[in-house]
């Protein structure tokens, strides 16, 4: 018998909301994927040391800007810095369409996504975010 693999992605989001769509959404996809939720990035972080030394690291982290304890261009930050997470891809996927945040994730070589309003561009979007996990 074949298993298959589930690939983790680490989804740091404070948006209950956006993460019940998001599940909803990938339950549909035909990859195999592992969706470790976070509410913030000081989670993410110590979600990251944790996994390392059991199942290695996740194939994509995604960010949200706007959370609490630690927002996610803190958190990107502190990733790229970090000589074990530098080479995680990371997209940040958030409701800013603010010019200097996409400054920020440029300057840091990361793609930012701004969150569609509807649900058949939502499906779209995170097809686009499943493309850096391969």
């Amino acid at each position: 018998m074949n298993f298959v693999k589930k690939q983790t992605i680490l989804w740091a989001d404070d948006d209950y909301d956006d993460l019940q769509m998001m599940r909803e959404i990938l339950a549909t996809k035909r990859e195999a994927f592992e969706i470790v939720e976070v509410h913030n990035g000081k989670e993410a972080l110590e979600f990251l040391k944790t996994i390392k030394e059991k199942s290695g690291l996740p194939c994509l982290i995604i960010l949200d800007i706007n959370m609490p304890v630690l927002d996610g261009k803190e958190t990107l930050s502190i990733l790229k810095k970090t000589q074990d997470y530098k080479d995680i891809p990371v997209v940040v996927f958030t409701t800013s369409e603010s010019e200097l945040d996409k400054l920020y994730c440029k300057k840091l070589n990361t793609e930012m996504i701004t969150k569609p309003p509807t649900l058949s561009t939502l499906s779209a979007a995170l097809d686009k975010l499943l493309k850096f996990c391969k």
